[in-house]
C-alpha cells in the first residue's frame, strides 16, 4: 500500500469531483484508508440506499483501525501542534504506515513530519 485517503478525497468523490475519481480508480489497489475515514463519511446524511453504496464503496478499501502505535504517533504530534483529533489520528496512522495521505487539506497536516500529496494541486 502507499496512499492513505483522507476523508475529503472520499466525499469528493461522492460529489462527482473528477479529479478525485479518476485518482481512486487508476490508484485504488494502493490506497487504504483510516477507520476514522470510514466513521466520517458514514455519518454524512444519506438515504439508506446510498448510505449501502458508501458502506461498500468504503469496505472495498483496506481498513486501518486505531492501534497503540498510531494512538502514540497521535500524542507526539499533539504536542506538536494543536489538532482535531480526528485528523492527528489519520496522519498518524499515515506515519505509522509510511503512507503517503492523500488530501486536499494540507494545511491541517503542516507542521507534521508526513508526506502529503494534494492531488488538486496544479504540478
Amino acid at each position: 500500500m502507499k496512499y492513505l485517503v483522507d476523508s475529503n478525497i472520499i466525499i469528493y468523490h461522492f460529489n462527482n469531483e473528477k479529479l478525485a475519481t479518476v485518482f481512486l480508480t487508476e490508484n485504488k489497489n494502493q490506497c487504504v484508508i483510516s477507520q476514522i475515514t470510514y466513521i466520517e463519511v458514514i455519518s454524512f446524511a444519506f438515504t439508506q440506499e446510498q448510505e449501502n453504496d458508501v458502506k461498500e464503496f468504503l469496505e472495498s478499501f483496506k481498513i486501518i483501525d486505531v492501534n497503540r502505535e498510531i494512538a502514540v504517533q497521535a500524542i507526539r504530534n499533539r504536542k506538536i501542534k494543536k489538532i482535531k483529533m480526528p485528523d492527528n489520528i489519520i496522519a498518524s496512522t499515515a506515519q505509522v504506515k509510511n503512507l503517503i495521505l492523500v488530501t486536499r487539506n494540507v494545511s491541517d497536516f503542516n507542521f507534521l513530519d508526513i508526506k502529503v500529496l494534494n492531488i488538486f494541486e496544479k504540478i
